[in-house]
């Protein structure tokens, strides 16, 4: 059955396929997390090419058939890099962009882990660390994991760099390996 259906998502993978086309990961708030394909989108007559920018919330245009999903619009809502970022902002949307890659599954659609998404890469683009972790720590408790004691303690303790240490630590126990992102700025 056809069926074209108009959201909004947030960008949290790309993965290029073919050559012109570009299999997009989302973050839906209805849909959860749900892939399709952006068919000559690096074309250079494409306009949705700036518009499917990692971190971007994006309107979006689907098209479905038979199981599989096309992006036929996509116009930008909040651009992440509209203006200049330093690298611990890229690095930390990278981060937080795997991690929410890795724990949600394709077509899961958990309550409010849109709006804390969309809250997270926020607090990266306006460099607010306080909110960002206050968020992360939001995130550990609706994904059901809820913070160790010493995530807890370091964030009461307005102790940031140590509370995105323990909370990094504990995302890569529940995922059981290390995060690739952080390997990027080596």
């Amino acid at each position: 059955m056809n069926h074209y259906s108009s959201t909004q998502g947030l960008v949290i993978n790309k993965k290029n396929i073919k050559e012109s086309d570009i299999l997009i990961t989302l973050l839906t708030p209805s849909q959860g997390k749900i892939t399709a394909l952006a068919k000559g989108v690096k074309n250079i007559k494409s306009s949705r090419i700036g518009s499917l920018q990692l971190g971007n919330l994006v309107k979006i245009s689907l098209y479905t058939k038979n199981d599989f999903t096309w992006i036929s619009e996509a116009q930008t809502i909040t651009p992440f890099f509209k203006t200049k970022k330093n690298l611990a902002q890229v690095n930390l949307l990278f981060y937080f962009l795997e991690i929410i890659n890795i724990l949600i599954a394709e077509n899961q659609h958990i309550p409010q882990v849109f709006e804390i998404s969309k809250n997270i890469i926020e607090s990266i683009n306006q460099n607010l660390v306080k909110k960002y972790l206050f968020n992360e720590i939001k995130l550990l408790k609706i994904l059901g994991y809820g913070p160790t004691p010493e995530i807890e303690e370091a964030y009461l303790q307005n102790n940031h760099k140590i509370t995105q240490k323990y909370i990094k630590q504990y995302f890569e126990s529940i995922i059981e390996k290390p995060l690739k992102s952080n390997e990027l700025f080596r």
